[in-house]
This record gives structure tokens, sequence and C-alpha cells, in this order.
């Protein structure tokens, strides 16, 4: 027994007692993973919760570790995922894992944080390692597309960037999985997109006033303020905006800021709603990354507005309204084409059956496992 980690789970934050001695893993059809996260605050946990879904679906024993957070990101305090997260320090960790009959490690993004310290781990262990890639994070890092920004990173951030580059230069020694094609094409590896359980479909689409939610993180990539600006300008529609953040000081009369919510409670904004909108804007950190709200809302059979930001158009496969990214414009005749409820309706039911044939659990459960065993079959103790 490993007494007084910091063991995050449900709502608690006390110290407990971890049990983490396993029987040597005898059984062929058997797994024992470690996830390697950034940290258990932030919302790349997110991802790290996909993989872990299906690692616990196949019936495989699986522990969450990290170097940072305090507490759990909120949409998954209260989930049974987080009775899997452990945060500890680097010793505490080396000592776990020691007793840890570990087949694999699954470093969750190519970051110092996880992919540096699975590489750590698994030099001291032996144990292969499987990276993960779900988001254009080392890509917006090097700022491969952005030369003039990338000089000015070799001047004032030179530890940085090398750190990017050698991690950039590793993720090409080891075996990957990505969450599109999008990545896959930079990264190869197999695509194991995020997923979900499967979900009943939201409200019926009857009404012309309609709601539209942005469900997640208010960044600057997001495009929040030119959706603002908008459904202002659909005001003779009567449509409302619900976001998932904390009201800004020039908050209209037709939004409701909810205010960060749980797993749960977002769901709910979003079966609730006529329209979801993920507005992302072209830029290096979006350019790649696959919204796990845009799979929420396909499964929910929302109506979907997107800019043609890459992967979200390959994800809805046309079962929805594609706008130029950037322009509030655009986003403002997709919201007036979108009015119609019979449309919606029709949009929400198709998007709906691509989800159900993507994004689940059970579609992608024999491509990860074909993943996690070739990584452990071919390893050839890469560090």
């Amino acid at each position: 027994m490993i007494e007084d980690y910091s063991f995050l789970g449900a709502s608690d934050r006390e110290p407990q007692t971890s049990t983490w001695e396993t029987e040597p893993n005898t059984d062929p059809g058997s797994a024992n993973i470690v996830f390697f996260t950034t940290d258990l605050s932030k919302n790349a946990l997110g991802r790290t919760y996909c993989l872990w879904q299906l690692a616990t679906s196949l019936g495989w024993s699986s522990v969450v570790v990290s170097l940072q957070g305090e507490t759990i990101w909120e949409p998954l305090r209260n989930t049974a995922f987080a009775n899997a997260c452990l945060r500890m320090t680097r010793d505490e960790m080396q000592h776990a894992l020691a007793l840890f009959d570990a087949d694999l490690y699954i470093a969750v993004k190519p970051l110092e944080a996880s992919f540096g310290v699975a590489m750590e781990m698994s030099a001291l262990f032996g144990i292969p390692i499987l990276l993960d890639v779900d988001d254009p994070d080392l890509d917006a890092h090097l700022s491969w597309a952005r030369p003039i920004r990338r000089m000015a990173k070799q001047i004032l951030k030179p530890k940085e960037l090398k750190v990017a580059k050698q991690l950039r230069s590793a993720a090409r020694r080891y075996p990957t999985i990505v969450s599109s094609p999008t990545l896959q094409s930079r990264y190869s590896g197999v695509v194991i997109p995020h997923i979900r359980e499967d979900m009943e479909a939201g409200r019926p689409h009857v009404t012309r006033n309609a709601t539209v939610a942005f469900v997640g993180s208010n960044r600057a990539h997001k495009g929040i303020n030119l959706l603002r600006q908008a459904v202002s300008q659909v005001q003779d529609l009567h449509f409302k905006l619900i976001v998932t953040d904390t009201p800004p000081i020039d908050a209209k009369p037709w939004e409701e800021w909810v205010g960060m919510t749980s797993l749960e409670q977002g769901l709910e904004i979003v079966s609730a709603a006529d329209i979801v909108v993920i507005p992302s804007l072209n830029l290096p950190y979006a350019n790649g990354q696959l919204p796990v709200k845009l799979i929420d809302a396909m499964l929910l059979g929302r109506a979907i507005a997107i800019s043609k930001v890459e992967p979200m158009p390959w994800a809805l496969g046309g079962h929805g309204v594609v706008f130029k990214p950037g322009s509030a414009r655009a986003i403002e005749a997709a919201l007036r084409e979108l009015a119609n409820p019979e449309l919606r309706s029709v949009l929400g039911n198709s998007a709906r059956e691509r989800a159900r044939n993507m994004f689940l659990v059970s579609t992608n459960i024999s491509r990860f496992e074909f993943a996690v065993r070739s990584a452990i079959k071919n390893s050839t103790g890469t560090s």
C-alpha cells in the first residue's frame, strides 16, 4: 500500500490511501495502463478521460498520473474517472511505478509535463510508450506557420523552443495515436477521435426563437466575440446566446453566462439548445483541434454551425453549416439559415447518425486495442 499521495477523487481533496500493487499480468487479454497527463486541473484532462473510457471498456486496469493539478478539472470532478487520478511528486511517482505492473505508458500530449515524464519513467523501468496527440500543441509552440513569431521565440524564449524541438523529434520515435486525420498527416499513427457513450437526442426542433449555445473554454482562438456580434445582429429573430463562462462587463440582455459547468450540466445545456456554434479562428492553436463539444452536439442531434477549420468539417461531414473563420457576418448568415426548425431537425438527425457511427466508445474500441497491443508487442525499448 502507498499512503499519503494526493488522491484526487470525487469532490474531496484529502490525501487518501491508494492500492497500487498489482498481481503480475498473466491474462493475455488484459493490460495494465498508466496514463501520463499534463495537469489534472486543466481541460486537457478531457482527452485522458476519453482514452481511459476505452481502456475501462476493455476491462483493463489503468491509473492516471500527473505532476500538476491541485484539483480535478471541474467538469470531471464528480466522476468515477476522478478516482483513477493521482497527483504526485517525481519521487513519489518513481516509487509508485516501481510497484505497478504496467504493460504500457500512454503519454497524453507530446509535452514535457506528460511525454517528457513518461520518457523519464520508461528509461527507468523499461515500459514501452504510446504517444497520444489530440491537439496541435507542438505546432503552435514551434510556430511553423508563423516564421516571424518563430524568430521572435528564438530570441526571447530559446529554451522553450529548444524543448519543443526535442519533443517533436522524440515524437517521431514512438508509436502514436491521434484524434483526427489532420493530426495523422503530421504525426502518422492510428486515428482515435474523442469518444462518448451514446445518449438520447435532445429537445425537438420546433421553435423559431432559437437558443444558441457555446459550451467549452472561452479562449482567444475560440472566436466567442465574433459569435456574440453575430447573435446581436439577429435580434430581429429573438435569438438567445448561452455561454459557459463568467459574464463580461458588457454582457447583453439576450446573453446568459453560466460559468464553468460539470460534464452533466454542459450536456444538459447542449441538449436544450437549438443551435451549437463553434466559431474557432484559423490560428495554430485551433488548426488541428477537434473540440469534444462538437461530438456532444452531434450525438444530441443539435443543428451545428462551425468555422471551416480542420478537422471540424471532417468530423461534421456536411451535416451542418460551415462558415468562413474569423467573420461575424458569416456566422450571422449561418444563424439566419438555421432559424428554420425543419432544417435544424434534418441536420440534427443526420449529424447524430454520423456521430453514432464514428465517435462512440463501441466504434473505436477495436482500433484502440490494436494500437495498444501493437505498441506493447513492437516495443524496442526506445528512450
